[in-house]
């Protein structure tokens, strides 16, 4: 009673949370039941218990929405299957889960019989080195980002800075409020909306054209087919071989020279410099990284996650 009376006082509505976790556990129930009619045994997890049950474990099924599809994959480390059911396509646009917004009903007799198709996400290995400790070691932590990769200062108005290399290329140092390493599969999110254009923009471009003298009728149609067409190009395929990088907010003068602010690699090698920096994967995964801390980013086919789609 004192639970619900607290989140009562902070606005929450306890009917509707209610109400949803009884939707989540009818659904896990029905998961589960499927699974046994197929003759396969389960357990249900929570996400903080699944490392432990990895080694005897043939399937994963994250049942809930795609922040619960990532908090799977980011345990799942090796060619473990997983398969994103949506729970609540209500609240949950589902990308990740089969059949997104509406999930088949024969899921698990699709499974068995083999009428899934397999796919291979590619995922980025983040790799962070900080300088030596009180003990005189130096400290390693590496993890896997399905999406990806925001590298800058914690707080958001501060200015990052660091020495970056991109595919063994010289280092230089870049000043910027950050940078966004994506996969084919965070494509579609983050990455699309920061280097999407818009109206205003697209509009700005083409009177700078005819102020060049180049004819160009600026009409409603002619803008948005300008627009469709930059932006459609953007996502790209989930198994590509490379991820995506996209500098924000670049800082270029005498002292930082100007450099690629967006394209391909497939290893990208930062040596921090930054007051408060941190690595943030998949928006929920947290590392340090202070100054003289070095993080490796690179993508293998080794660590792509193996998942489903319809």
């Amino acid at each position: 009673m004192i639970g619900l009376r607290y989140l009562q006082q902070k606005g929450t509505n306890v009917a509707e949370l209610l109400e949803n976790e009884k939707k989540q556990v009818s659904a896990v129930e029905q998961i589960v039941s499927e699974l046994s009619k197929a003759g396969i045994s389960s357990k249900v997890v929570t996400r903080q218990e699944l490392s432990r049950y990895l080694g005897d474990t043939d399937l994963v099924i994250s049942a809930g929405g795609d922040g619960t599809f990532l908090a799977a994959a980011s345990v799942v480390t090796d060619q473990t299957p997983v398969i994103g059911v949506n729970t609540d396509p209500i609240g949950s646009e589902g990308h990740l889960c089969v059949g997104g917004k509406t999930p088949p009903t024969d899921l698990i007799e699709r499974l068995v019989t083999g009428r899934l198709e397999w796919v291979q996400r590619s995922r980025i290995r983040v790799t962070v080195t900080t300088g030596k400790t009180i003990l005189k070691k130096s400290v390693k932590v590496s993890n896997l980002a399905l999406n990806e990769v925001f590298i800058g200062e914690d707080e958001a108005a501060k200015v990052s800075t660091y020495n970056i290399s991109i595919d063994d290329s010289p280092r230089v140092k870049q000043k910027s409020s950050g940078m966004i390493v994506s996969t084919g599969t965070g494509s579609t999110s983050w990455y699309l909306g920061m280097n999407r254009i818009d109206e205003n923009a697209t509009t700005s471009v083409l009177e700078a054209l005819q102020s060049l003298g180049i004819n160009v009728p600026i009409t409603r149609n002619l803008v948005e087919k300008v627009i469709n067409s930059v932006n459609e190009k953007i996502p790209f395929e989930p198994d590509h071989p490379s991820f995506a990088f996209s500098i924000r907010e670049p800082i270029f003068n005498a002292t930082y020279k100007r450099t690629a602010t967006r394209g391909f690699a497939r290893k990208i090698r930062l040596e921090s410099r930054c007051t408060n920096g941190f690595l943030v994967l998949d928006g929920s995964t947290k590392i340090p990284f202070p100054r003289g801390s070095i993080a490796t980013i690179e993508i293998n086919s080794a660590d792509a996650l193996k998942t489903v789609i319809v």
